[in-house]
């Protein structure tokens, strides 16, 4: 199952439809995965290589990646949203290989994955996948859909 897949069902859909938005990205790198997910799992340093998305992101309570693990970020969403922070709760976890998590929150479902995927001893695929969904994002879709795409 791909990453899109498990986040749709994740928030309750099978398939996309006009009240959602899917923004989904993979890359591959020539470096040991556990090199990536080292520099990735440090959340604080996500406004240095995540910008202009990523204004801050910080731990709440203890900082560490784990099931139940809770974090805010400031994301600089653009015209019609702006600076929107989110709290987040990881709900599940394979350390140096996957993070999901996912929620509900005033009327907008939302789950995001990152996935690490080691590919030979220093060569990795990085996916990183965020399905939003509900009335609010289906009125702001046309305005939003390709930029967050290419954030």
């Amino acid at each position: 199952m791909n990453a899109t897949t498990t986040a749709l069902q994740k928030i309750g859909l099978n398939k996309p439809n006009w009240k959602t938005v899917i923004a989904a990205a993979s890359q591959e790198a020539d470096i040991p995965a556990e090199v990536l997910w080292e520099v990735w799992s440090k959340l604080e340093d996500w406004a240095i290589w995540s910008k202009p998305l990523h204004s801050t992101a910080r731990w709440i309570g203890k900082a560490k990646w784990e099931v139940g693990g809770k974090f805010e970020q400031e994301l600089n969403l653009g015209f019609p949203l702006g600076k929107v922070t989110s709290i987040e709760i990881v709900r599940e976890l394979v350390p140096g290989k996957t993070v999901m998590w996912w929620k509900e929150e005033k009327g907008i479902r939302s789950c995001h994955i990152w996935t690490f995927e080691a590919l030979g001893e220093s060569h990795t695929r990085i996916t990183n996948v965020e399905v939003f969904h509900g009335l609010a994002i289906g009125l702001v879709k046309p305005l939003v859909a390709t930029r967050w795409q290419r954030m």
